[in-house]
């Protein structure tokens, strides 16, 4: 067994198809294929199960998995570490919630990346829960994390903005036309929600049960198009960022009553080693931030 095996394995359990890794991998399928049988041949064991639905892992796949998937995020980190001393890697692993992505990555190609030729930028979009626990394993170097409590003490954090959150609606639609809401207005309003892993979802929910009111919620999604769509048909309401929709000229903007506003900060863990990388987005925020 080596890491290249075990790299492999798991880009099968990800993807949950040869094809689908191998493609992620930039290696042929038989490539693959020959590395999977030669783990299974060298312990004796099967680790997937062909399925209707794709690769399954076998209970032997399930254990294999969960043990090596520290090992595999170590060595990664040792690998960048040292390609960082050595002046080989000038790459930033960036989690970016989908709105916030919206505001800041057109800045980021434009002005970062056009100024820091040098450095290769991976984007991962996700909600927020979701991009926090992949920089505590390691496989983000930073985040941009909406919240409006203080971070755990493990975590480092610099702020970028402060953002309201308005209730977002069809211009011209018979559903809203007050300049504030309530949530009793919007009781029986059917509303399009990001997943419940999304820190405004979670908030939302919040701004309904202390008006002891159940939102009519008519689809939860991780896409920011599937929202902008749902709200721009008037066939829902949603939440968005005011910056989001303040030039959108089929959506309008309207402030709940009880106004909600969310800090977005860029964030990275204390205890890591600090890329050259991260340095410098870190200072290209300091010095150039869209939302001053």
């Amino acid at each position: 067994m080596n890491l290249v095996q075990l790299k492999y394995f798991h880009a099968v359990c990800t993807y949950r198809s040869v094809s689908g890794a191998a493609e992620f991998l930039y290696i042929s399928q038989p490539t693959l294929s020959n590395a999977i049988k030669e783990l299974e041949n060298e312990f004796g064991v099967a680790l997937f199960m062909r399925h209707h639905r794709g690769m399954m892992l076998t209970e032997e796949g399930e254990m294999l998995y969960k043990m090596s998937k520290e090992l595999l995020s170590r060595a990664e980190q040792i690998e960048n570490v040292m390609e960082d001393m050595g002046n080989k890697r000038k790459k930033l692993r960036l989690g970016v919630p989908p709105m916030i992505g919206s505001l800041v990555l057109p800045h980021i190609y434009r002005k970062f990346s056009g100024k820091f030729l040098d450095v290769t930028l991976e984007i991962t979009e996700g909600g927020r829960e979701e991009i926090l626990q992949k920089l505590k394993d390691d496989y983000l170097d930073m985040v941009f994390v909406p919240h409006n409590a203080p971070f755990e003490s493990n975590l480092a954090a610099q702020k970028i903005a402060s953002l309201e959150v308005v209730c977002c609606a069809k211009k011209n639609s018979g559903k809203l036309n007050e300049k504030s809401v309530s949530a009793l207005k919007l009781k029986n309003i059917p509303l399009v929600l990001f997943k419940d892993s999304f820190f405004q979802t979670e908030e939302i929910k919040k701004w309904f049960a202390r008006s002891n009111v159940s939102p009519c919620v008519l689809l939860k999604t991780g896409q920011l198009s599937t929202v902008l769509s749902l709200i721009s048909k008037d066939i829902a309401v949603g939440f968005l960022f005011r910056n989001l929709i303040e030039n959108n000229d089929d959506l309008k903007a309207i402030s709940l009553q009880e106004k909600m506003f969310a800090d977005v900060s860029l964030v990275w863990k204390k205890d890591s080693y600090v890329f050259e990388s991260m340095k410098i987005f870190s200072d290209f925020f300091k010095n150039e931030n869209p939302f001053v």
